[in-house]
């Protein structure tokens, strides 16, 4: 019981400090696909930039510079 209300305590811990923000783009800016929330990285200008894979960050991580980040509509 101890265990439980542990690992509770620390998900709604993670859940109130981690809000955040959502992704600038709905189209991976390096393959062109629909997005996965679960495959993010931070631009240059601090904003969130979410990928289709996590191939796809790897490549944008390497470099940034490299790929137009388009904002949604």
């Amino acid at each position: 019981m101890k265990t439980l209300l542990t690992i509770l305590a620390l998900t709604g811990a993670l859940t109130i400090s981690g809000t955040a923000k959502e992704p600038v783009n709905d189209k991976c800016p390096v393959c062109g696909k629909a997005i996965r929330l679960i495959f993010h990285s931070q631009s240059k200008d601090g904003q969130r930039v979410a990928f289709a894979t996590a191939e796809c960050q790897e490549k944008f991580d390497k470099s940034p510079s490299k790929y137009n980040v388009k904002p949604k509509p």
